[in-house]
């Protein structure tokens, strides 16, 4: 019996230094062996009194995925303004008596949405693409209302299709 606890003292001592050689290899090559996010605060916009700002983060648990999550105070300090994670954003920017951002979800759909002056979030609508986003949010910049979705539609179109606008804008006299 004690030939036992003996192979079992050697092992575990032999588990603790690969764990600590381990870590010393991890820590001169300057990573970890636990992965953490790396985390960018992206320009504040000062909305309420606090500055209100998206983090991007990358990595971490999940290798390689890219997230931002708005959140509102000193950078060092900041909360969240809620749990949801986007891929792709815009904003946020200041209309009004609100804060108006856009976030593309994991699914691929755009939401708009705005934070009242009570701090609470709500979508104010579901866009197709990016170019509606930025549309909606530099109208609303201008001081002008968002439209609807048909209206978001007629632009779209006149925009991505030359054809709509004519020949003669490109110099074509026939």
């Amino acid at each position: 019996m004690g030939q036992v606890a003996l192979g079992f003292r050697s092992l575990l001592i032999k588990g603790v230094v690969f764990f600590i050689m381990a870590a010393l290899l991890a820590w001169a090559l300057g990573g970890t062996l636990w992965p953490r996010a790396e985390i960018v605060d992206l320009d504040p916009v000062t909305f309420q009194g606090e500055p209100w700002f998206w983090r991007l983060s990358v990595g971490g648990r999940e290798p390689g995925r890219l997230s931002y999550t708005i959140h509102h105070g000193a950078a060092d300090d900041a909360s969240p303004l809620d749990e949801q994670r986007w891929v792709e954003v815009a904003g946020p920017r200041l209309a009004g008596e609100h804060l108006y951002y856009a976030g593309r979800t994991v699914a691929g759909s755009w939401v708009l949405e705005r934070v009242s002056a009570r701090g609470v979030a709500e979508p104010v609508a579901a866009l197709p693409d990016r170019l509606a986003v930025e549309r909606q949010l530099a109208r609303l910049a201008a001081g002008l209302p968002l439209q609807d979705s048909e209206q978001i539609a007629e632009e779209r179109d006149r925009v991505i299709d030359p054809a709509a606008i004519g020949p003669a804008a490109f110099g074509d006299s026939q």
